[in-house]
């Protein structure tokens, strides 16, 4: 990672504001640089297992495969998939043999599954791997973009122009997936890579919070320059108070310059910057 810039991280979950208990799960090791949010689902507890279980391994692997930061990793190129990627793609699939077979050896977790977004993230760019409808955005010099494709049923009617987004907003089958975790023997795995710059901030988030806040809120709150920490914080509030129906997790990340150093360290903490 970059000496002159650095990112800083923090994420916050809720079970919201209807349901007793949370089934999202989320995962951060600032020095791989490595981000991941899912969102469980099955009955009982199985969700929650799932989730869990997703977050855990991607974490798991990648601390035992990179096993230091991710800068060593390759060069950005936008939207082409690189062996970081692939590194990642293979985390989730190791993931998925696990849920999957957790579903079929003990009746309680049986058709459990996730969704997941996993981000690894240096100084130059995002490693991406997403399944399911959980999302990552990248706000940039006041434009907020979804660099991740639902994969939803609403989702695959919004991208065949079938209907609105205004209509996809509001449907009733907004939670009808068409890919998970651990809900088949395979899974199809997207990958993306994305250059970044000084100043990008991301936000990863499960679908309670897209279902009651709006990109257009979404892109005010992060306009205000808060820290990851207070922009979490501020999200998830916002979603509970739109209502809560769902789980609600929210990462943020924000690529901004690195802390003073020794004297001037000292002299910025006693300044209060």
């Amino acid at each position: 990672m970059s000496r002159e810039h650095v990112w800083e991280f923090s994420g916050r979950t809720d079970a919201g504001c209807v349901r007793s208990n949370n089934e999202d799960s989320f995962g951060i090791d600032a020095d791989l640089g490595l981000l991941v949010v899912a969102d469980g689902m099955g009955g009982h507890n199985s969700g929650e297992v799932a989730s869990e279980l997703v977050v855990s391994t991607v974490r798991d692997e990648a601390r035992r495969v990179l096993g230091g930061p991710a800068s060593s990793e390759p060069e950005p190129g936008d939207g082409v998939p690189s062996a970081r990627c692939r590194r990642l793609e293979g985390f989730i699939k190791t993931a998925n043999t696990l849920i999957y077979g957790k579903g079929r050896a003990f009746p309680k977790d049986a058709g459990m599954g996730t969704t997941v977004v996993a981000v690894l993230a240096d100084g130059k760019s995002l490693s991406v791997a997403h399944v399911g409808d959980s999302r990552l955005y990248l706000f940039r010099g006041g434009v907020l973009t979804q660099l991740t494709e639902d994969h939803s049923l609403v989702g695959d009617q919004l991208r065949r122009g079938l209907i609105t987004p205004e209509a996809a907003a509001h449907s009733a089958l907004q939670n009808i997936l068409t890919r998970a975790v651990g809900a088949e023997p395979e899974v199809l795995v997207d990958v993306a890579e994305h250059a970044v710059r000084p100043g990008d901030v991301l936000l990863l988030a499960t679908d309670g919070l897209d279902k009651m806040v709006s990109d257009a809120e979404l892109a005010r709150v992060l306009a205000r320059g808060l820290s990851p920490y207070e922009a979490a914080d501020r999200l998830v509030d916002m979603a509970r108070q739109a209502g809560g129906t769902d789980n609600i997790t929210v990462v943020c990340g924000r690529l901004g310059p690195a802390p003073a150093q020794g004297f001037w360290r000292k002299l910025a903490r006693l300044w209060g910057r």
